[in-house]
C-alpha cells in the first residue's frame, strides 16, 4: 500500500504539486493521468524517493518514508531511459542483482525469450523501443513488491504493447504485484486499471475505482416533448449539453440515477438511453469542467 498525504513541491517558483493525496492499494493496478506538464513524473519521483518533499508524506506499507531500506521493494521506470556505457542487458541485470536481492534469474531468462530482445548488445545501440523493453524486464525480473512505471509503452508498435499489458497482468495475478503506471495511452489503461487518479495543475482532481468512475460519469441521450431545461442539483452536474434535431445529448457527473427520475419528474419523455464512456472520454470530461481544452479556434 502506498498512501501519499498533502505532497507539495516547487521548483524555484514553479509550484508543481500542490497537496497531492493517492491512495495505492497493493496488488492492484493505479492508472496515474493527467493533462501535460502537470507532475505526474514528479510524484513517481517522490514515491522513489528520488525527490524530497517540501511539504507532506509518503507511507509505504504503513511507513513513513524516510530512509532508503524500502527500496529494495520498489523498482521505477522512468521515461527518459539512461543506461551505463558500453553495458549489455546482460551486465546491468548482473549489475542490479546487487541492489535487488530477490532478482530472479529464471524470470529475467522467460522475459528475454518473451520479449525476443538481443540481451548481449550493447543497450546503447538499441531503438528507444527496445530499451523500454529493456528496462521492464529488469523491473519485472527484479521481483519487487511495488513497480513504477512512467509511459512505459510511449513509442512501442501495437505487439509489443500488448505484450508489456500482458506481462503485467499476470503478474499482479501471480504475485500480489503492485503497479503504479503513468501514461497517456488511455484506451488501453482502461483495460487493465483497478483504480485511476486525475492529476491536473499539481492536483488529483478525481481518485476512484474505474468501474465507479464509469458508473458515475454516462453521456445520455433523450428526446422530450417540451424544452429541456438544466436545473442545479445537489445530486449530479451536468457537464456539457447538446441538441441534434430533436435529440438532446448531456454528459452528467454524479447521481446518475437522480437525473433520471429528475427527468421524468419534470418533463414528458419519448426517449431515455444511458451510454457507458471510456476513460479517455472521462478524462475529457473531468478536465473539461475545470476550463482545461475548452478553448474555441477561430480562423
Amino acid at each position: 500500500m502506498i498512501k501519499v498525504i498533502d505532497l507539495k513541491k516547487s521548483f524555484e517558483t514553479h509550484h508543481v504539486l500542490n497537496g497531492i493525496q493517492m491512495n495505492v492499494e497493493k496488488g492492484k493496478i493505479y492508472g496515474l493521468v493527467g493533462s501535460n506538464g502537470c507532475g505526474k513524473t514528479t510524484v513517481l519521483k517522490h514515491i522513489m524517493g528520488i525527490y524530497k518533499p517540501d511539504e507532506g508524506q509518503i507511507l509505504y506499507e504503513n511507513v513513513f518514508i524516510e530512509k532508503t531500506d524500502y527500496l529494495e521493494n520498489v523498482y521505477y521506470v522512468q521515461d527518459d531511459l539512461f543506461f551505463p556505457m558500453n553495458y549489455s542487458l546482460d551486465d546491468l541485470f548482473s549489475y542490479e542483482k546487487m541492489m535487488y536481492p530477490n532478482m530472479s534469474d529464471e524470470k529475467y531468462k522467460k522475459l528475454v525469450d518473451f520479449f525476443k530482445i538481443d540481451h548481449g548488445k550493447k543497450l546503447r545501440m538499441l531503438s528507444k523501443g527496445q530499451k523500454k523493453q529493456a528496462a521492464f524486464i529488469l523491473a519485472v525480473a527484479s521481483m519487487t513488491e511495488t513497480i513504477l512505471l512512467d509511459e512505459i509503452v510511449d513509442g512501442l508498435d501495437a505487439v509489443v504493447r500488448k505484450k508489456f499489458w500482458k506481462v503485467i497482468l499476470a503478474e499482479v495475478m501471480d504475485r500480489d504485484l503492485t503497479i503504479v503506471i503513468s501514461s497517456h495511452a488511455l484506451t488501453e489503461l482502461d483495460n487493465i486499471c483497478d483504480t485511476v487518479g486525475i492529476l491536473h495543475e499539481g492536483k488529483i482532481v478525481r481518485e476512484d475505482n474505474i468501474d465507479k468512475l464509469k458508473e458515475e460519469t454516462k453521456r445520455i441521450q433523450f428526446a422530450l416533448k417540451d424544452p429541456f431545461i438544466d436545473e442545479p442539483s445537489n445530486d449530479y452536474q451536468i457537464i456539457k449539453t447538446s441538441l441534434i434535431g430533436k435529440v438532446y445529448f448531456v454528459t452528467v457527473k454524479g447521481d446518475v440515477e437522480s437525473f433520471r427520475q429528475d427527468l421524468y419528474g419534470k418533463h414528458d419523455v419519448l426517449i431515455y438511453e444511458e451510454l457507458s464512456m471510456n476513460l479517455e472520454e472521462i478524462f475529457v470530461t473531468e478536465l473539461g469542467g475545470l476550463g482545461y481544452g475548452t478553448e474555441e479556434y477561430n480562423v
